[in-house]
């Protein structure tokens, strides 16, 4: 009987700690309540503001996806560049250009086996430098050889109107030998406006035949080329002394 008396004020007693417990955390320590609160407030606001887990790491991928796929209809158009170019349009590098036309195979629907043989003549035997043929030669060389290009060269038919043209010797184009005989840019300039205007296509004859245009045309077109190489490099060198 005593042992049960025992018991029973033991677990009063223990009742009346946990009472008292309660009791001193809900009035004993207001502060505390209050200052877990905040914490409590700012630790809610940076989970709900804080991306899921993984989702930076998309985000940094996107822009590569994007950009991969603007790529590539940029390499589906490269092979539907002309091959032939526009004196008014934009045009690739000249060298990449010309080289490029010289590895063509024959096109029969494209150009005729005569018209590819005048074009590969004039790249060879004018337009490009010796001996790996892969970049257009300087400016001067051309202007002051293009008469050798004209017809009746290279198996096309001679005209009166190619024969009215005076040919530019090299010495016109260059400065004195006391500067090196360097290209003299303002002679350059006066030189291939007088070649540009001679084979301008709304200053041809009407009645050159088929070869004669392509070929005119040809001249044309590289040595606008030319000269726009020219003027870049200037460019480059005048802004790295400048």
């Amino acid at each position: 009987g005593q042992q049960q008396q025992q018991q029973q004020h033991f677990q009063q007693w223990q009742q009346h700690q946990q009472h008292q417990q309660a009791h001193f955390q809900q009035q004993g320590f207001p502060g505390q309540q209050q200052q877990a609160g905040p914490q409590q407030h700012h630790q809610q606001f940076f989970n709900q503001n804080m991306p899921p887990q993984g989702a930076y790491q998309q985000q940094q991928h996107q822009p590569q996806q994007q950009h991969a796929h603007f790529q590539q209809p940029q390499q589906q158009q490269q092979p539907q560049q002309p091959a032939t170019a526009n004196p008014q349009g934009a045009n690739p590098p000249p060298n990449s250009k010309y080289a490029k036309q010289m590895e063509e195979k024959n096109d029969e629907e494209d150009q005729s086996v005569v018209t590819q043989q005048i074009k590969r003549s004039i790249l060879i035997n004018w337009a490009l430098q010796p001996p790996n043929l892969n970049v257009l030669r300087p400016i001067d060389q051309l202007i002051s050889t293009i008469h050798t290009a004209m017809p009746p060269a290279f198996g096309v038919a001679s005209h009166a109107y190619f024969s009215k043209f005076t040919p530019i010797s090299q010495t016109e184009l260059v400065l004195s030998a006391a500067m090196g005989n360097r290209p003299d840019e303002t002679k350059l300039k006066k030189a291939v406006r007088k070649v540009r205007v001679f084979l301008h296509p709304d200053k041809l004859p009407r009645d050159l035949t088929t070869d004669q245009q392509y070929m005119a045309r040809m001249l044309w077109d590289i040595t606008s080329d030319s000269w726009e190489e020219f003027q870049k490099h200037k460019d480059e060198l005048d802004w790295m002394h400048s």
